[in-house]
């Protein structure tokens, strides 16, 4: 994934995650995926593999389509 793309999908999940009210433990314990991987997600420090964008995708109670409509 390049910088940019993922740049902007870091963005799109902090903003979701804080227009939900939800904390990164909140994110974490309905996706499974581990609070430090969340935050290097939302840093854009980390790739993120298709199934997490779909765990992700489901705890915003969103489509893919939707989630991924940045």
């Amino acid at each position: 994934m390049d910088k940019v793309l993922l740049r902007k999908f870091a963005k799109r999940i902090k903003e979701l995650r804080i227009e939900k009210g939800f904390t990164q433990d909140d994110l974490s314990f309905k996706t499974g995926i581990a609070r430090s991987t969340l935050g290097n997600i939302e840093t854009a420090k980390n790739d993120v593999v298709f199934s997490k964008v779909k765990k992700l995708a489901d705890a915003f109670d969103m489509t893919l389509a939707e989630f991924l409509n940045f």
